[in-house]
């Protein structure tokens, strides 16, 4: 019998490790504040950073980014925690995108969950449009596909696109932005504010200040030289700083 126990044992932990491996061979690691030549050159480098989400001075929600390399290009991977308007509890946002070695867009998936209406939306980019599905809605599962002249940008994936450019300030960049969860395409322009030092983990950082104009929002983000988010004003009111895990779960999770 303690031989059988022990087996069985040893079958459940392997079976665990085969299950997760997907997530144990993802980087993990908190990235720091110093970027190396190597990173810099590429201008991508795998790891995880946290933010804590404020409205008025007081923490809300938290989101955690975790970016590694593909075989052919990068994966960035998202998570939101953030109140349900007018509801107790907290909703999640996902998002998967998935970019070629330039940081244009190949596929995506996203999803909200913890709300009142859980949606999760999918796309792939088809070299003439955006091929999107859309499960979760009224009307029941709904597919179409939207011509696009280039392929669409989601919230991050263009900023370390501005960042590998001589940029200086009053440059202006425009994007096709996508927001999965409408399935809305809009053009988004960046414009480049300048140089500037911010308290970040507790140390004083180079940081480039961009302009983002979108859907008639004007919202400020300061991003390094990878294009990483350091701070960044956000509709309702948000406030995106970036922190190391336990301040930005601090209180939010148990």
């Amino acid at each position: 019998m303690f031989d059988a126990l022990g087996l069985l044992a040893l079958l459940t932990f392997a079976a665990t490790l085969w299950v997760s491996r997907v997530g144990l061979s993802q980087p993990n690691d908190e990235v720091g504040l110093t970027l190396d030549p190597a990173a810099l050159a590429e201008g991508f480098r795998e790891g995880v950073s946290w933010h804590g989400l404020y409205r008025d001075g007081e923490k809300v929600g938290f989101s955690k980014t975790a970016r590694r390399r593909l075989s052919d290009g990068y994966a960035t991977e998202s998570t939101v925690v953030l109140p349900v308007p007018g509801l107790a509890g907290r909703q999640t946002i996902a998002m998967l995108t998935e970019l070629d070695e330039t940081f244009t867009l190949r596929s995506f998936a996203a999803s909200l969950s913890g709300g009142p209406m859980p949606v999760s939306a999918e796309g792939a980019w088809t070299g003439t449009g955006l091929k999107v599905s859309l499960t979760g809605l009224p009307g029941g599962p709904q597919q179409t596909e939207l011509p696009m002249p280039e392929p669409p940008q989601m919230d991050q994936s263009y900023l370390p696109i501005v960042t590998r450019e001589d940029v200086a300030p009053g440059d202006r960049f425009r994007f096709t932005h996508f927001d999965p969860l409408t399935a809305s395409p809009t053009t988004a322009v960046v414009v480049v504010v300048g140089r500037e030092t911010l308290d970040v983990l507790g140390d004083q950082t180079d940081a480039l200040h961009l302009r983002q104009e979108l859907a008639g929002e004007v919202l400020d983000v300061w991003v390094n030289d990878l294009g990483e988010v350091l701070r960044q004003t956000l509709p309702g009111g948000l406030v995106s700083i970036r922190e190391s895990e336990a301040e930005a779960t601090w209180g939010m999770t148990r």
